[in-house]
Order: structure tokens, then C-alpha cells, then sequence
């Protein structure tokens, strides 16, 4: 027999007649638990009230919360007495208890009671509504005082404070409720047409809500016209949700006009369940019957009601209502309505001619005849349909949404077993095929499933499959094998740990095993596994070979190519259970180090379509066939795979491969909401809610594996007593940059769906955008950086090595070996989140580059990138000379990013082009580092070496033509008429962009690269010295110069760091130049474009690559393809885009 559930309730009568409803309610409620025998329930007295304030000078103790949350719910009686100001005593008790426990939902269900009358002629049916109350702050925020008491121009202010989350927060709940009933339908209550500020701030705040409860539907009213409705029109209401004032005055309204206020219960609720709840009556402490024993104790059973299927005894919930209602039909009532019975005679009813053990029959016998039964103030989890999740062994699983119809089809079977004998009910059980086999066909018996003896037994069953090996290449000899899987589980794992690590371990075991080497033949129902596992293991060395290129890593372990990726599509994605899910992940990850996006993008299509299969995008706390570790292990293979898709999605420029709505797992680091069973509290969940061991014991011969054994996930075995706290501190530490990651990927896909989306459906309100970058920002600063160092031992990340010696001209230098992976220094990823970061800030601002460049937004939005292209280079840098590995791709396209802002904002003179070139050339050398590893990077260097050339040579040339003798603009003319000047060249070179393009010429001979050495050239176009004529042969490596550029100004020309001296340029005491943003400066005679332009032209792109000896087709090939009118226009692209 299951033990049963026991409760603890603070029980708090207060102030007049509540002493005498909460001890009757106390005696129904132990009667009821006494004889349903399903759950023990213990009220403890707290003397709290207006006899305590007398006593002690307050209404509650000084540890009065403390004492609150040893309960697990309170029930509460009324609070006012004679003696003591009403706003004394409410401050005192009730209020006190509300806000510190966030108890911000206040439930009022109202319907017209058995007894009962609604004095209304237009509530023929009876009224049946769920009133929600904002309950922490609004009008009863305490927030106010008093000035010059007793003077005649005395003043009292009482201030109502409206916040984001205490609206959002009450409107969701308002909309789970409303949802959770049978119409569907909530009332937004306010008074805004006066109220200017916080009320308007609710109708928006609603209509945003509402957008997520598409299938509520909803209306607003002032609270003055709502008076009326409530009256005239009570049956086209339902739910309805308003502020702390306007709801209080409503909720007695709505009481008096369903019959009476002495049957109206109400619920203080911590949604969270953080807290305990406080459920009370309406009622207020009514001394004038204090003590005579007719206190109508109604509303109190019907809170104690509420509080019971808050609990989650929902059954005992609706024993004591059908009992009070029957006592109530049966005329058994107080004075107030109309009745002679007094408190006593209400309370024995139960226990005598109505007890609970009539109640089911008289339930039973008025049937349909009975008024409607009460509603849950506790809303639904979602819709009323739910999907179905079978699991065939430990690692399998299959999913079917609730669109199916599955969850209809359970619910007709199990009303034929409940109205069939039982004998009858089980045949027809066993009988019945199960309804997920009735829509989608037979589903996997357990028996074919290869995991179905084990996880251990089916690790010892694997080996190298040969058809894997041939297309991704052979096991490794084992030494490299063993330090290139540390070095993967140092600097991917916690990124990306869709792996279980001493799983990872048990198969290297198995394999290396004497015992194996021995295996001739694998069962057939283990090749699969066999097929996932090569995989895993050889993207795992590929992987972490791309971080050590020093280590041996021999030629026919390697993968080749990256397209073979797609013949093993079909053999992944055959089954859908989890060593599928991890081998298709591991590919995709290969795939996206490699910069080979596209397949990695088309890996990631069937990836998603086997996680839908099995579920893993619903909570696998929901589903109790799942044990916690294989819970754990879902969740992280579901947000590995949601974190890649964002990048993908963000950098192909392609739609959301999975949409937020769409997901119901709860993100790394948060808490868990969701456990089998509704009504389960938040004890339990966090007592669920730790790390798992599901492999035995790892190699134990090194060192080293002890040491990632620490580091892995998964280690601490799943326990129902709670962890101590350094071991939530340990747990935290793994988890903390895999969960900041997955952060930032929903950060990017908000954005995504904020800029990106379709032309035809595009909105980008400006107060989403503020609020996309606060939550960018609120992300960044929560961050901890020193803490994003793996291992968490907060140490400094370690000095640069040494410069290796210059190589002889006999030797062929590598630039990427310095920036090799250290195998022994832990692991910072705090330039990596940097990165991260400004990335988001360019992608939010980069949408605001396409606009004119004399419009504000164009300005601000190009100072910000200026700034986060800064960061970005200098986290690189970070990066590259503390001896890490540029492992992830979005380096690269970082760095072109922030080398394209960088050459824009020179060229229209909106930076100092002596900075501007010492930090393209620090692009230059990263992107140059970056080419080893990916092809793309040398494309992404010639444009920018291009453009760089390109932006000095016009300098230059603007140089001398700005002498003592050349046109200056005039200090007199207007600054309307600049602007007007402006906008003319804009619309006079926007209409010649046109015709600036030719037909293309054949093909010259191949552009030499441009490296670091033509940056130096520009920088010395800078300080009026020629460049050096050393070209690099279009064949050899490509060398750096580093350092800064020369900056030596002539002493006989005007002009401070290649900007035309003009009256608003201004020097300061570093002798730097600050420059206002005056609109002479976009004049058309100073205002140079890119423009292409004819080959003869040496103004355009296409001229200076002539003179340059390349060919303007081949730079049209070099930018891929844009046929950019003008730089800006760049930044409407996707190459390669962040």
C-alpha cells in the first residue's frame, strides 16, 4: 500500500468571527482526511491578530516568514478589530504576509451557490466566474507618505507602482486560467483611458501575452464600464484579471451579485510554489456576531477546498464541495442567507443525514441535475490534449503530439473501461491495441531494441563498423586516441556535452579490450549501435585534431571529406533512440568546425526530425518511464542540438530550424517545473533535479582520465536526499558555460525572428528591440568570466608563449601552430563568450548600417558596431596569444565582421583612421592565422586587404587635393542646407548606381593575396609615405608585419590623421583628433562611395584593382558575387554573417 501523503497547515483565525469558521473548518477537514484515509493532514495554531498586537506591539512575529515556510499551505480567518485602524491591522497581518512571500495571484472563484440567488434579473443561469487579482503590488504597494500633518495644505500621496514582471507575470497566469476553463475566455480589467501610465502599461503588456494564448480569446474594459457589464451582460464574462484596487472592489461585487459574500473563498498563490499559499475568505471579521455562533462558515470550507486541490488532493477537493453543496440545497443555512441554522448546525451536517458517505450517492443520484461544480483556480499546464511518449528501453523513445488525436483515443478507451465490469475493463484492455499502433503504425516492440538488455551489456557488444570506418577512417593508435578524446572533452564537452563521459570511457574499454579483440562476430540488432558509436568516436578525434595539429594524427584516421557525410544519413537516422541522436550530433558538430555548413545544416534537418521522434523536445520530467539520468542525458542532447541549430540558422540566413514556442524543456541551470503528476511540490522536483552515474568504472591506468572523470558530466549518482551546497556549486560550475551558451543561442534566435523574418510579415517595433538588447546586456553582466575557465579553479589564464624565432627562408611558417591548444592549461572560454556578446550587439545593430548615413539611427548604430568590432578583435587576440585554438567558426566570421564595420566607418571618416588601421591590420593578421584552418578566411582576407588599399589610396589622394589652395567648405553655409546637400548626392548617386556596372571582361591572371603587408602599405599611405613594393607571390605563404602603423603627420600639412581640417575638427591634449558629426561633413565634394565604376576610373573599386593589376570581374568573384553599388550595401549580405 502507498504511504500516504501528510500535510502541515498553519492555521491563523485572526480576528473575530474567523476564530470561529477556521476551527470549524478544521473539524470538517480532519473528518474528511479520517475518512477518505488517502492523506494525513496535521493544523498547527498560530496566535497571530489583534490580541497578539496588544500583547507584543506588531501582528506577527519577527521570524514570521521563517515560521510560514516550515508549512506547507496556511489557512487563514479574517483580520480587523474595533480598537485598531483598518489600515493597521491589514499592513500588519495580512499584507505582511503577501508580498515578502510573493504570493502575487489572488483567486476569487464566484458562482451563484446551491442556497443562494443572484439578485440579478439577467443571471437566469446563475453566474459562474474566476476572478484573478494582481495581489504584490499596484495600489497596494505601500509606497506614499504624509507632509505638513495637521496644516491646512496637509498632503498624502499614495504612489501605485506597475512593474514589467509583476504584470507579465499575473497576465500569464490570467491566461493559464482562462484557458484552463471551458469557454476560454478572459476580461483585462484597467482604467487607462485616465490612468496614463501604469494602466497603459497593462493593455500592452496584455496584448503582448496574448499572443501566446492563441487559443483564448480575450477583451479589455475600463473598470467603470466593467461595473456595468457585470450587471447588464453577466453571462459574456468568464475569467477576469485586474489590478491589486480594482479587483478587490470587483471580487465583493461579484459575491454580492452571485448571491452572497459570506460563500466567496479566495487564494493566495506563489505560482512557483515556493511559498506556502494563504487561502481565506472574503469575508472581513464581523465583531457584530462575533461570539453568537451564526458566522457562516461556507467560505471557509470552500477555501479549505481550494487549498486541498492546490495540495493536490484533488479528490478529497471535491468530496467536501459535493457535501457542502448539498447541505446548502438541502436549506441548511446561516442567517445571512436567510436561513436559521447557526455555525455548529452547519458544521455536523456533513458528519450526520449529508455525511461524506452520502455524498457520492447523492451526487450520484441528482446527476446532470446538479449546478455545474467548481473550477480549479489552479490553471492548466497547457492544452487540454497532451502527446504520448512511449519508451521502448532506456535509450529509445517514441513521441506523438496531441494534434494526433492520441490523447482523445486514451481518453475514449478509459471511459469504456470505467463504464465496463472489471473483469470485462481488462479483457478490453488487453485487447485494445495501443492508440499510438491506431495512428502511426506498429510501434518497436522492446524486444528489437538493442539497448533493451542494458547500457553495460550493450557497450560490451560493439566494435569499429567497417563501412563507418571507410568513409570516416580507422581507430587511432591508442595513446593519441586517449589524449586527443581529453582534449575533446576539455574544450567541446562543456560547450556541447551531449555525450555521457564515463559512458564515452566504457566504449573506448570495451573496445580496447582483450576481450573484444577476441570477438569475431556482432549481432545483427547491435550493428546499429555499432555504425553510431565509429561514428561518435571518429568525430571525436577529428574534432579534437583540429585543436592540436602537433599531435600524430595519422592520415587514414582522418576524415577526408566532409560531403561523406551524407552517405551515412540514412544509417543514423534509421532509429531514433539516443546513441542515433549523439552520432548524428557529432557529425553535425564535425561539420560546422569544418565550416562545411550546408551539410552540416542538412545533417541538422534529420537530427531534428529524430528528436521530435523521440520526444526529446518535451520535458523528459513529464514522463515517468524515463529514470533520471536518461532525463538529464535528454535535456542535454536536446539543448546541444537547439544551440547549434541557432548558429546555423543565423549564419545561412535560414528560418528557425525549432521554434521557442514549440519546446518544453526546461534550459540548463534552471529550475525544473516540470515531474510526473500535476499537483507534486517544489520539494520533490528538487529533490529530482540531480546528476546521474550510469557506467561503470572508467580506465583507471591514467592519470589524466581521473582527472576528466572529475571534469565530466554526470558523476554524482541521483539521490532522493538533497546535495549538500558544494556539490550544487560543482554542478552549477559544469553546466555554467553549456547553459550560457544555450542563453545566447535563444538570444540569437529572438533576434533572428525580430530582423530576419519574412519581408511580407516583418515588424521591429522599437520597444522589442530595447528590450532584445537588455536582455543581451542582462545576459552578459550575470556572466562571470572568471568562473568560464574549465575546471573552475578561477586561474589566470597563462602568459603568451614566447614569439618562436623567425623561420629561415628554407622553412614554410605556420601561423596557426601558435595558436595550438595547450593540453595541460585549463581551458578559458572567456574570450569565446566575448565574442559572443559583441556579436550580438553587431547583429542587433547592423540592420540600422542600411539606412542613410546622416539619420541618427545610422549614426548610433554605427558607433555601437565600431565599439563591439573593437571588443571582438581584442578577445581574438586574447585568444590567438594565449595559446588557444580558434576552434569555433564563428571567430571567423566575427573578425570579418568587425573588419568590414571598421573599413565602413573609415571610409565615411566616422573613425580615426590611424586606429582604424592598426585595428584592420590586427583583422588581417587573425584572418590570415584563420586560413590554415578554413578556406574561407582567405577569401574573407583578400576583400578586406582590398578594401583596406582601396580606403588609403582615396585618403591619400584626398590628401592632396585638401593643400592651402584647395576648396574648403564654407563656415557660412546653413546646416539645413548641408543636410539638403547630403540627401541630394545620396538620391544623385543611388540613380547612377545603376549604370555603374559592365559587362565582364575575361578573366586576367590570379590576384595576388593581399596579406598584413598591404595593410602596412595603407598605414603608410596614412603618414604620407610610399608603400613598400613587396609583393607576395600568389603562391607563397602569406607573411604579417605586425605593430602599429605610422602615424608621423608632415609639419607643414593641415590635416590631423588623414581628416580634412574643417571647423568642427577639434585636437585634444593627447593630440588625437575629436570630431563632431557636423552634416558639412557628407557634403557631395567630401563624401567619397565605393562605387565600381569603369576600369579607367581610378575612383571606383573596379579602377584601383586595374591599377592594382586585378581584374574587376575577379574582385566581383572575390566578394561573392554582390555587385555591391557601395560598402554599405555589405552589410545586407551573408558572407559568411555572424
Amino acid at each position: 500500500m502507498a504511504e500516504k501523503t501528510s500535510y502541515r497547515i498553519a492555521s491563523i483565525p485572526g480576528d473575530g468571527v474567523g476564530l470561529e469558521v477556521v476551527k470549524a473548518t478544521i473539524e470538517v477537514v480532519n473528518k474528511l482526511a479520517q475518512t477518505l484515509g488517502t492523506f494525513d493532514i496535521e493544523f498547527e495554531h498560530i496566535p497571530w491578530g489583534t490580541d497578539y498586537y496588544k500583547q507584543h506591539g506588531r501582528y506577527v512575529s519577527e521570524d514570521a516568514l521563517d515560521i510560514l515556510r516550515k508549512f506547507d499551505a496556511g489557512l487563514f480567518g479574517s483580520v480587523g478589530h474595533p480598537d485598531v485602524p483598518d489600515h493597521v491591522s491589514l499592513w500588519g497581518l495580512l499584507l505582511a504576509i503577501r508580498g515578502p512571500l510573493q504570493l502575487y495571484a489572488n483567486v476569487r472563484p464566484v458562482r451563484t451557490f446551491p442556497g443562494t440567488k443572484s439578485p440579478l434579473s439577467t443571471a437566469a443561469e446563475g453566474i459562474d466566474w474566476m476572478l484573478v487579482r494582481e495581489n504584490s503590488e499596484g495600489e497596494y504597494c505601500g509606497q506614499g507618505g504624509i507632509s505638513h500633518i495637521d496644516q491646512p495644505w496637509e498632503t498624502a500621496t499614495e504612489v501605485a507602482i506597475f512593474t514589467r514582471v509583476g504584470i507579465e507575470r499575473i497576465m500569464r497566469f490570467a491566461f493559464e486560467t482562462a484557458r484552463s476553463r471551458p469557454r476560454r475566455h478572459l476580461t483585462v480589467v484597467t482604467k487607462s483611458n485616465a490612468m496614463r501610465y501604469g494602466m497603459v502599461l497593462w493593455d500592452k503588456i496584455a496584448e503582448e501575452v496574448s499572443k501566446d494564448f492563441p487559443d483564448v480569446t480575450w477583451d479589455k474594459m475600463l473598470v467603470d464600464a466593467m461595473t456595468i457589464r457585470m450587471v447588464n451582460k453577466p453571462e459574456s464574462l468568464d475569467t477576469i484579471v485586474g489590478t491589486n484596487l480594482h479587483m478587490d472592489i470587483l471580487s465583493d461585487l461579484a459575491a454580492g451579485l452571485a448571491g452572497s459574500i459570506g460563500v466567496a473563498p479566495s487564494a493566495n498563490l506563489d505560482p512557483t510554489r515556493k511559498n506556502p499559499s494563504i487561502f481565506e475568505p472574503v469575508h472581513g471579521s464581523a465583531f457584530d456576531i462575533m461570539g453568537k455562533g451564526v458566522a457562516n462558515p461556507v467560505a471557509t470550507f470552500w477555501s479549505a477546498a481550494e487549498m486541498l486541490q492546490w495540495l493536490g488532493e484533488k479528490e478529497a477537493a471535491t468530496k467536501l464541495m459535493e457535501c457542502v453543496e448539498n447541505v446548502c440545497r438541502a436549506g441548511i443555512l446561516t442567517a445571512d442567507l436567510g436561513g436559521t441554522a447557526n455555525t455548529q448546525g452547519v458544521v455536523d451536517a456533513p458528519n450526520t443525514r449529508y455525511s461524506i458517505h452520502h455524498c457520492r450517492l447523492e451526487s450520484y443520484i441528482d446527476g446532470h441535475h446538479a449546478p455545474a461544480k467548481m473550477q480549479s483556480p489552479v490553471p492548466a499546464s497547457g492544452p487540454t490534449e497532451i502527446g504520448s511518449l512511449t519508451a521502448h528501453s532506456r535509450e529509445e523513445s517514441e513521441f506523438v503530439g496531441s494534434s494526433s488525436g492520441v490523447y482523445f483515443i486514451k481518453t475514449v478507451r478509459r471511459a469504456f473501461s470505467h463504464s465496463l465490469d472489471p473483469l470485462d475493463a481488462s479483457s478490453s484492455s488487453q485487447g485494445f491495441p495501443p492508440p499510438e499502433d491506431t495512428l502511426v503504425g506498429t510501434s518497436m516492440p522492446a524486444a528489437t531494441s538493442p539497448t533493451a538488455q542494458g547500457n553495460s551489456h550493450a557497450l560490451r557488444q560493439w566494435r569499429y563498423d567497417p563501412r563507418v570506418a571507410a568513409i570516416l577512417g580507422k581507430f587511432p593508435p591508442l595513446d593519441t586516441a586517449r589524449e586527443l578524446m581529453m582534449m575533446y572533452f576539455k574544450v567541446w564537452h562543456p560547450l556541447f556535452p551531449f555525450l555521457h563521459g564515463p559512458s564515452f570511457l566504457n566504449a573506448m574499454e570495451a573496445l580496447c579490450s582483450e576481450r573484444h579483440q577476441s570477438a569475431t562476430e556482432v549481432l545483427p540488432l547491435e550493428e546499429h549501435r555499432s555504425a553510431c558509436w565509429t561514428t561518435i568516436f571518429q568525430c571525436v578525434f577529428n574534432l579534437a585534431s583540429l585543436l592540436c595539429p602537433e599531435i600524430d594524427f595519422p592520415r587514414e584516421s582522418r576524415i577526408e571529406s566532409s560531403n561523406s557525410m551524407h552517405a551515412l544519413l540514412g544509417t543514423l537516422s534509421r532509429r531514433h533512440d539516443i546513441v542515433s541522436v549523439q552520432a548524428l550530433l557529432a557529425s553535425q558538430l564535425y561539420l560546422v568546425a569544418k565550416m562545411s555548413l550546408r551539410t552540416a545544416s542538412t545533417v541538422g534537418g534529420c537530427m531534428l526530425r529524430s528528436i521530435l521522434h523521440a520526444g526529446l523536445h518535451r520535458c523528459p520530467y513529464r514522463y515517468k518511464e524515463l529514470t533520471s539520468h536518461d532525463r538529464q542525458l535528454r535535456k542535454r542532447i536536446f539543448w546541444s542540438a537547439y544551440a547549434i541549430d541557432r548558429y546555423l540558422s543565423q549564419t545561412l540566413g535560414l528560418p528557425l530550424g525549432i521554434q521557442d514556442s514549440d519546446i518544453d524543456v526546461c534550459p540548463p541551470l534552471a529550475s525544473e517545473i516540470h515531474i510526473p503528476g500535476s499537483y507534486e511540490r517544489i520539494n520533490a522536483i528538487r529533490r529530482a533535479v540531480t546528476p546521474s552515474t550510469a557506467g561503470s568504472s572508467p580506465i583507471s591506468t591514467e592519470d589524466r582520465l581521473r582527472r576528466f572523470e572529475r571534469s565530466a558530466y554526470g558523476q554524482q549518482p541521483l539521490s532522493a536526499t538533497p546535495r549538500h551546497s558544494a556539490q550544487d556549486n560543482e554542478q552549477h560550475r559544469r553546466e555554467l558555460v553549456f547553459a550560457s551558451y544555450v542563453e545566447s543561442g535563444k538570444l540569437t534566435g529572438r533576434a533572428i525572428e525580430l530582423f530576419h523574418k519574412s519581408i511580407l510579415v516583418r515588424s521591429v517595433p522599437h520597444s522589442s528591440v530595447l528590450f532584445l538588447i537588455t536582455d543581451v546586456h542582462k545576459w552578459w553582466n550575470s556572466l562571470s568570466i572568471e568562473s568560464l575557465q574549465q575546471g573552475g579553479t578561477h586561474q589566470p589564464v597563462p602568459p603568451p608563449p614566447p614569439p618562436p624565432p623567425p623561420p629561415s627562408s628554407s622553412e614554410d611558417p605556420n601561423p596557426a601552430a601558435t595558436v595550438t591548444t595547450n593540453p595541460n592549461a585549463p581551458f578559458n572560454f572567456g574570450p569565446f563568450f566575448t565574442v559572443l556578446y559583441q556579436h550580438l550587439i553587431l547583429l542587433i545593430n547592423r540592420p540600422s548600417l542600411s539606412l542613410n548615413p546622416s539619420s541618427p539611427e545610422f549614426c548610433s548604430g554605427l558607433q555601437t558596431c565600431i565599439g563591439a568590432a573593437r571588443e571582438i578583435l581584442a578577445a581574438l587576440t586574447t585568444q590567438q596569444e594565449s595559446g588557444q585554438a580558434f576552434f569555433w567558426p564563428g571567430f571567423l566570421s566575427a573578425a570579418w565582421m568587425s573588419g568590414l564595420v571598421l573599413a565602413f566607418a573609415c571610409q565615411l571618416r566616422q573613425y580615426v583612421l590611424s586606429k582604424g588601421s592598426q585595428e584592420i591590420s590586427k583583422c588581417l593578421t587573425i584572418l590570415e592565422s584563420m586560413a590554415h584552418q578554413w578556406e574561407t578566411a582567405k577569401q574573407c582576407h583578400k576583400s578586406l586587404s582590398l578594401l583596406s588599399r582601396y580606403i588609403h589610396h582615396h585618403h591619400h589622394h584626398h590628401q592632396n587635393n585638401t593643400g592651402p589652395t584647395a576648396r574648403r567648405p564654407s563656415t557660412d553655409t546653413p546646416p539645413i542646407t548641408r543636410k539638403r546637400n547630403l540627401d541630394n548626392h545620396l538620391q544623385q548617386a543611388s540613380d547612377l548606381s545603376g549604370s555603374s556596372r559592365h559587362r565582364r571582361p575575361p578573366p586576367p591572371s590570379p590576384l595576388p593575396p593581399f596579406g598584413a603587408a598591404a595593410a602596412a602599405a595603407a598605414a603608410a599611405a596614412a603618414s604620407n609615405n610610399p608603400p613598400s613594393n613587396n609583393h607576395l607571390s600568389a603562391d607563397g605563404p602569406i607573411t604579417t608585419t605586425t605593430g602599429p602603423a605610422n602615424t608621423t603627420n608632415n609639419n607643414n600639412n593641415d590635416n590631423d590623421e588623414g581628416i580634412a581640417r574643417h571647423p568642427t575638427a577639434t585636437r585634444n591634449s593627447n593630440s588625437q583628433v575629436g570630431l563632431s558629426l557636423d552634416p558639412g561633413l557628407f557634403r557631395a565634394d567630401n563624401y567619397d562611395r565605393f562605387t565600381w565604376g569603369d576600369d579607367d576610373d581610378p575612383g571606383s573599386i573596379a579602377g584601383f584593382a586595374a591599377m592594382d593589376g586585378v581584374d574587376a570581374a575577379d574582385m566581383m568573384d572575390l566578394l561573392q558575387g554582390s555587385n555591391f553599388d557601395n560598402l554599405a550595401d555589405m552589410f545586407g549580405q551573408q558572407f559568411p554573417t555572424f
